[in-house]
């Protein structure tokens, strides 16, 4: 008789337990939700950093001095703002407070992409200044550039 009640009260219990079960809710569906939603949102936020990246790159690239001269078209000196005019002469002025200190280090080779910007540049008829500026190289090395086609 005591094995029989025994194996009732087990039994019993364990059919309380699993009603018991269903009343409380499952932890690990709230954190599968909390994880894709904190997935979702990283996801979002990295496109839209990447989209401001983009967009940075985009109006560093495309200033109205990269536009093609045409022969009715005003000159670039022309169209911009005094803001950008002092800043492009705080910009030459650094250039060439650099070029003193860059003449007595050792020259380092210049990268294939800064040689086709300057090619570019010097197509788009710029003054050798003004490569300067952009490429962030010295006057002379954009003239050895330059003369020397690339190579």
């Amino acid at each position: 008789m005591k094995l029989l009640d025994l194996s009732i009260l087990l039994m019993s219990i364990g059919i309380l337990l699993i009603i018991i079960s269903f009343f409380f809710k499952n932890s690990s569906q709230k954190i599968e939700k909390d994880v894709e939603e904190l997935s979702i949102s990283i996801f979002q936020e990295t496109n839209n950093l990447k989209r401001r990246m983009k967009i940075v790159e985009e109006e560093l690239l495309l200033e109205p001095e990269f536009q093609v001269k045409s022969k009715t078209a005003p000159s670039p000196q022309q169209v911009q703002s005094p803001k950008v005019q002092q800043v492009m002469q705080a910009v030459q002025q650094a250039a060439q407070a650099s070029k003193v200190t860059s003449t007595t280090t050792q020259t380092k080779p210049i990268h294939q992409i800064i040689v086709s910007q300057v090619h570019e540049l010097n197509k788009q008829g710029l003054s050798v200044a003004e490569i300067s500026i952009r490429s962030n190289l010295t006057e002379e090395q954009v003239r050895q550039v330059i003369a020397n086609g690339g190579r």
